[in-house]
């Protein structure tokens, strides 16, 4: 009888496929706001206001990921 706890090795986990999705979405929007030497004025003034919107992003939902992590810890212990 084979261990039913240990993944399949050829089957991606569902935490793999959520760490790809994401890495994926990261380097998209990497891309979309990085300063390129070559870039004319008005774009890269669109990259920065692009890397402003993410900065907030990130900002308005790390109350909601502290707030997650606390319920995690608290479910563990």
């Amino acid at each position: 009888m084979g261990n039913s706890n240990q993944p399949s090795e050829n089957k991606p986990s569902l935490s793999d496929k959520i760490l790809d999705k994401l890495l994926s979405i990261f380097k998209w929007w990497n891309g979309l706001a990085t300063l390129n030497a070559d870039d004319p004025i008005l774009l890269g003034f669109f990259k920065i206001f692009i890397r402003l919107v993410g900065i907030i992003i990130l900002i308005i939902m790390s109350p909601f990921v502290l707030l997650a992590l606390f319920v995690a810890f608290t479910a563990v212990f």
